[in-house]
């Protein structure tokens, strides 16, 4: 299954913050859209937005970098600190790093937990509507090449 348009229009416009647009193209979007490509995006986006922000000159951020982000994340916002567990957000980060395993991670709290993370990821990144559209169109290649892959 392909990246469609409509899925990356509504991740799109969750991390430029327009909730009410996001809430209404992911409404649209049907429950195999949101199981196969959305969620290939979302897993794009997330890989993409963690190498940005922790590989520096093929140099991986050391553990305490990863560690102090989600903290800092949790510290911003009551709610993320309440949604987002810790432990889980550093594996996913870790494991886009190529250090450590997320199989034993129930798959509903691993989405939510990208979805807060690549959240995280993007504001702290601040990047202008140029940049964020230069970044979906990143994520959604790697996305569209995920899923051609699995076929």
């Amino acid at each position: 299954m392909t990246v469609t348009d409509k899925q990356v229009a509504a991740l799109h416009a969750q991390l430029a913050g327009r909730g009410e647009e996001h809430k209404r193209l992911f409404d649209e979007l049907d429950a195999d859209e949101v199981g196969h490509g959305y969620s290939a995006l979302v897993a794009a986006a997330v890989f993409e937005a963690i190498e940005r922000r922790f590989v520096k000159n093929g140099k991986v951020a050391d553990d305490a970098e990863v560690i102090q982000f989600i903290a800092e994340l949790r510290s911003k916002n009551a709610d993320v600190a309440e949604k987002l567990d810790p432990v889980i957000a550093e594996r996913l980060i870790f494991h886009s790093l190529g250090k450590g395993e997320i199989d034993d991670i129930d798959r509903t709290v691993f989405f939510g937990t990208q979805i807060l993370v690549l959240a995280g990821l993007i504001a702290d990144a601040n990047l202008d509507e140029d940049e964020l559209e230069s970044f979906m169109s990143t994520a959604r290649e790697i996305a569209e090449d995920w899923t051609s892959s699995d076929t």
